[in-house]
């Protein structure tokens, strides 16, 4: 009986594996399905008082381009709207990542502001990644720097598989 029944909890955890694995090697992170956008941006300027980009007038974006990228941010900006949504930049390896399998939607042929830092020389850029149709991430700009074809998008942390380890309790199997 006893052999029976330690039969039962490997045969019970092995299901729980198969059946709670794929959870476990869900993303860390997930990104917005598109390069934030005009309006969206609009929202954050309008919440938080930041500088608009210099293609705006008046403070608001070019009519019929409210649902394209938003240019013309440096690394800064970037990261304070992320900040302000919730969210953050990727990494590098993050976007690429997910940009291999697929899970990177462009809308604009922009380039877009990660994390990471790279360092060259003395100085310290930030690497951008792709441009429409592309996974490359081999250019590194100072995070000052703007231009009409730099543009971000924001990823999500996903929350914590804390309850996880409740799945293992000895009361579960008993």
């Amino acid at each position: 009986m006893r052999k029976e029944r330690h039969c039962k909890r490997q045969r019970d955890l092995i299901c729980l594996a198969v059946l709670m694995l794929p959870l476990l090697f869900l993303a860390a992170a997930s990104p917005d399905p598109h390069e934030v956008t005009n309006i969206e941006y609009f929202q954050f300027v309008q919440a938080t008082g930041h500088q608009p980009p210099e293609y705006w007038t008046n403070g608001r974006c070019p009519p019929g381009m409210e649902n394209k990228p938003v240019v013309l941010v440096n690394w800064h900006d970037a990261a304070s709207y992320c900040q302000w949504a919730g969210k953050r930049l990727p990494a590098m390896n993050e976007w690429t990542a997910l940009c291999r399998i697929g899970k990177i939607k462009k809308q604009g042929d922009v380039w877009e502001w990660t994390s990471t830092d790279v360092s060259m020389g003395n100085e310290t850029f930030k690497a951008l990644c792709g441009p429409m149709g592309s996974c490359d991430c081999s250019h590194h700009y100072d995070p000052d720097w703007k231009n009409e074809v730099k543009g971000f998008r924001c990823f999500r942390d996903s929350a914590p598989l804390t309850w996880l380890p409740l799945f293992f309790a000895q009361e579960f199997f008993s």
